[in-house]
């Protein structure tokens, strides 16, 4: 289940979920394109689109958590955050599933139904904001995730 924080990280660097979801859909369909994507509302698939950010920013407030409470011990840390990944992975699967779905059929959705998805964020501007707006939380998180996590080097004090 790793393509969940890959996506997450292709949306932070985009700016944009559509275009995330549209890049995840091409690339599954290089990887494998006898895989087809499963019948799912629009609005089922914007519903787990929300869901799914939810999620996300919930799991990056935990890793935030996770980071400042082992800061000065790397080794424990990266241990939490594997356990941690791996349970919120397991979650994501599951959350999909309630949906009829895998994570790779959702990432694969928006390519094969971007103009449907589109319009209908159109016509309801609320769940297109929401999205929006959670897309923009998980991308600050994210980069504060990654900028208190550094690179887990000691700093050297500069040279006077």
């Amino acid at each position: 289940m790793k393509g969940c924080w890959t996506m997450q990280i292709i949306s932070k660097l985009s700016g944009s979920l559509m275009i995330a979801l549209v890049l995840a859909g091409v690339l599954a369909l290089t990887v494998n394109p006898r895989i087809s994507s499963a019948e799912i509302s629009v609005d089922s698939y914007c519903q787990l689109a929300v869901q799914s950010l939810q999620r996300d920013v919930s799991n990056f407030e935990e890793l935030i958590a996770l980071v400042n409470q082992y800061k000065d011990d790397r080794e424990a840390l990266n241990e939490q955050e594997e356990i941690k990944k791996a349970e919120f992975d397991q979650a994501k699967e599951d959350l999909f599933s309630t949906f009829g779905i895998t994570d790779t059929e959702y990432a694969m959705y928006m390519g094969e139904n971007g103009r449907v998805v589109n319009a209908y964020l159109e016509a309801n501007p609320t769940i297109k904001q929401q999205i929006d707006d959670l897309s923009a939380q998980v991308g600050s998180l994210l980069e504060e995730y990654e900028s208190l996590k550094g690179s887990g080097e000691p700093v050297e004090p500069p040279l006077p």
